[in-house]
Parts: C-alpha cells; structure tokens; sequence
C-alpha cells in the first residue's frame, strides 16, 4: 500500500512538472542614458546549432551559435536613436525562430534652447536690445516595448488532470483489495 501511495505520488509530481519550451524574449530601453538591448534565450534543443544575430541598425553586435541558453546585454550610445534586430535560429524547429526588430529613442534629454522675443530700450543716445531667456523641453522617450507572448508549450492540463484522478482510483483499488484479503 505504501509502494502505491508513493508510486502515485512521484508520478503525479512528474506530471506537473513545467513543460519545457524555447523561450525567446528581446526587449530594449533606455537605462541611465544608455540604450540598452536584452536577448534572453532559454530552453532551446541542448546542441550547440541554435543561431543568433544581433544587429545595431548595419552594425553585428553578436553572430554566433548557442546551447541551450544565451543571455547577453548590448549597451549602446543613449544621445542617439536605435533601432536593433534579434535574429534566431532554432535547432529543432522554425516554429521557435526569432526575427525582432526593437527601438530605443535618444536616451539623454538635450540641454533646453533658449529662444526669445527681444525687448528694445532706447536712450536719447543708445539703443540696446536684451533677449529674455525662454526654455523649451524635449518630448519624452517612448513608452515600454511591447513584451512577446507566452511560448506555447503544448502542455495541457486536461491530462495532467485525468492521469493523477487514474492514479488516485488506482490506489483506492488497490486498498480495497489488500482490505478483501485480510477480511
């Protein structure tokens, strides 16, 4: 009953258990005047055949292969725009490819331009013109990038359900027999 009791139970551990997918994700912003890249690759086929290329507009930040994971932070100029692509190539399967393309405007804000209307003063022999000081601001950076959507791992909680409801009629059966033959 105990070899049950724990079979039932290891098993149903096993499948709860996360489904592993690929799980490609690429953001970038702006980070203490820094234009900041994030590629984070996880749960990819082991084999050392993934691809990925990163790109700051005709720039190559990395081109190379990978294992199961890559996980790099590309920092560039922040007084300038950019625009990076992330381009990855799975393995095992087109359907875990990449192809992103992420934006960051001019991280630093430049210093406000004083623009004025001038102001005469007349004297009975000097004329003076003074420009008061008038400041204008820089728009504000874009918002957030737009996170990608969950993998989709096929998983699917149907099963998970029914197998572990198999397991707990399974020992229910097999208390009621060990029961049967003790009476």
């Amino acid at each position: 009953m105990i070899a049950v009791t724990a079979t039932a139970a290891l098993a149903s551990l096993a499948l709860a258990t996360p489904a592993s997918a690929h799980v490609p994700t690429a953001k970038a912003e702006c980070v203490e005047d820094k234009a900041v890249l994030t590629v984070d690759l996880r749960y990819y086929a082991p084999a050392e055949k993934n691809t990925v290329l990163v790109k700051d507009g005709d720039k190559v930040l990395a081109d190379l292969e990978f294992g199961a994971t890559y996980n790099k932070k590309f920092v560039a100029d922040g007084t300038v725009a950019h625009t990076f692509t992330v381009t990855v190539r799975a393995y095992d399967d087109k359907k875990y490819d990449l192809d992103g393309t992420y934006k960051t405007p001019p991280c630093v804000q430049k210093p406000p331009t004083t623009t004025t209307p001038p102001v005469t003063t007349t004297t009975p022999a000097v004329t003076t013109t003074t420009t008061p000081p008038v400041t204008t601001t820089a728009p504000p950076p874009a918002g957030p990038q737009p996170q990608p959507p969950l993998a989709n791992t096929g998983a699917s909680t149907t099963a998970l359900m029914l197998g572990g409801l198999g397991l707990l009629a399974a020992g229910a059966v097999t208390m009621l027999l060990v029961r049967r033959r003790r009476a």
